[in-house]
């Protein structure tokens, strides 16, 4: 079968009863590869893009160009921006080049192309070092001048692991299991398989096993057999390390009524990666379809749609339709953009395109995609992203974090997190809120009970980070932007030293009336040298403004 195509099973035997060992979420290159997909389209955009974050490169003092011809560096632009926007010289210091091109090398042998004229080697590496700083510049982040208006405390709650075995937790959600049950957080975790359920409201109940997948990803709540119990979607990578497969797989788990246990079906396999998975109603039929993000790796990936073909009162079925090819795709939020009353949605699309793309929905779930907004280099690390009213004007922004680092290790001045201000016609502006090597995770709530929004960010990078001069152990963990004025955020650092927060939820966990969060560990590496090293617990930071502000 071939890795892009989606087998549909509605069998009970298909369950899924053995987890696999292995994660970490691909970008596709150091710096130039030459893969053979084409993005001359998105140039324009991307142009668009580079004015804001010029200063960086002011900043980070490239050296003098060295002398080549124009017809030379024309050739060198050219093959190195085929496939992407052409690598900028500053995005790694002058030595990573070394690396970089030599890779970007060995793509393009390996891609099977002969169409394009690379010029020598040894020009090309010149042209980077010689346009490169010496080494990043990164800014002193700025604190705060005034304390937070609230403080937390933070409680672990675990979730029953071999203690050797790293956790790898991939995504937290807040929800409800029952339709008048209390909301419980669930807690993917790829290393093990597991998905399991923590009720932090009640600290002697012990977390519980809802099923086992390969590397459970995303997980979403949704009613797909619409008998009015609350069941769940999966999104399966398939592997823990990123390569090309057709192991990835979407998974439904039907809640047993009068039980609380779950019954596994594979509704889609043969895919690559599968990164998340959303369900909503997109063809104006009444059933429940699913959008799949198939991120992939090199020559698998893309956007699929599962629509719902199932007769009334029979199991669901569902039929595959591939809207997007590009591997890459990280999250799908959903929302009616342009308020005719259909289901869109957002991609947020790393690899070599780097960019936000909205995908319009013209009736009967047939998209129409438009491009919001792409960075200006592909070392630019998209990681996540939200949709949230963070301006109060009544429409949707989209809140997004760029920290990847897991291509290379090497982490970048201009990780951190941005606002898209939704303008109106569907137009948007960028906002650049703050520095953050490792930026992963981001949500957006009103922390300290002022009447507008904050910002809770997650870093998550690799145990060995590059360039040398940057140490994990006084990198920010987690930090809190707090909006002290409209658009305007200042920074309150609440945890610092070797990031390892994958995922992030929000929510008033304890009903008090002020949003709490909920953090928990990824580890690259699967077993600990040192179990004291990373907790194996979901850790929820207490909102305690409640209680200092009666």
């Amino acid at each position: 079968m071939h890795p892009g195509t989606a087998r549909i099973i509605t069998n009970s035997s298909d369950m899924i009863s053995h987890p696999k060992c292995r994660l970490v979420r691909v970008c596709l290159i150091a710096g130039l590869g030459v893969l053979g997909l084409a993005a001359l389209a998105l140039w324009s955009i991307w142009s668009r893009s580079t004015i804001q974050y010029d200063h960086l490169a002011a900043v980070a003092g490239a050296s003098s160009p060295i002398a080549l011809s124009v017809e030379t560096e024309v050739q060198i632009k050219s093959f190195c921006g085929d496939c992407h926007a052409v690598p900028r010289p500053e995005s790694f210091p002058r030595d990573a080049w070394n690396e970089a091109i030599s890779r970007g090398y060995e793509y393009y042998a390996r891609s099977g192309r002969n169409d394009l004229d690379p010029p020598p080697m040894r020009l090309t590496l010149d042209y980077y070092r010689a346009r490169a700083p010496k080494e990043l510049v990164f800014s002193a982040a700025e604190e705060a001048d005034v304390p937070l208006k609230t403080t937390f405390t933070t409680e672990a709650f675990g979730l029953d692991k071999a203690e050797d075995l790293a956790p790898a937790i991939s995504h937290l959600r807040w929800t409800r299991l029952e339709p008048d049950g209390n909301p419980v957080l669930l807690a993917c975790d790829m290393r093990d398989g597991s998905v399991m359920a923590v009720d932090v409201r009640d600290r002697q109940s012990p977390a519980w096993l809802l099923a086992r997948a390969n590397q459970p990803c995303h997980v979403e709540p949704c009613d797909l057999d619409q008998d009015g119990l609350i069941d769940l979607a999966v999104a399966d990578l398939g592997s823990f390390y990123p390569y090309d497969h057709d192991h990835g797989r979407v998974l439904w788990l039907r809640r047993i009524a009068e039980e609380r246990t779950y019954e596994t079906f594979v509704l889609a396999s043969g895919l690559g990666r599968v990164a998340d998975v959303r369900p909503a109603n997109f063809d104006g039929d009444g059933k429940v379809d699913l959008l799949v993000a198939e991120f992939g790796h090199y020559h698998t990936g893309g956007i699929l749609l599962l629509r719902n073909i199932s007769e009334p009162g029979k199991r669901p079925e569902f039929k595959p339709e591939r809207i997007d090819s590009r591997p890459g795709t990280i999250h799908l939020p959903i929302d009616d953009f342009d308020g005719d009353g259909r289901a869109d949605f957002l991609a947020l699309i790393s690899q070599e395109y780097e960019c936000v793309d909205l995908f319009l929905n013209q009736g009967g779930a047939n998209f129409q995609r438009r491009s919001l907004w792409a960075a200006p280099d592909l070392t630019f690390g998209f990681s996540g992203i939200e949709l949230v009213d963070l301006d109060a004007d009544g429409d949707r922004d989209v809140l997004y974090t760029n920290g990847d680092a897991f291509d290379n290790s090497y982490v970048n001045p201009w990780h951190g997190v941005q606002w898209l201000e939704n303008r109106g016609d569907l137009q948007f502006t960028c906002h650049r809120l703050a520095d953050m090597p490792g930026a992963y995770r981001a949500l957006a709530g009103d922390i300290d009970n002022d009447g507008d929004l904050d910002i809770v960010v997650v870093a998550w990078l690799p145990p060995q980070v590059r360039p040398a001069s940057v140490s994990p152990v006084t990198l920010a963990a987690i930090l809190c932007l707090e909006q002290t004025s409209p658009g305007r955020f200042v920074r309150h650092t609440l945890e610092e030293g070797k990031p390892h927060h994958a995922t992030l939820e929000m929510a008033d966990f304890d009903g008090d009336g002020d949003l709490d969060f909920a953090v928990g560990p990824h580890v690259v590496s699967s077993r600990l040298t040192n179990v004291r090293e990373v907790p194996h617990e979901v850790t929820v930071w207490w909102n305690r403004r409640s209680e200092s502000n009666p």
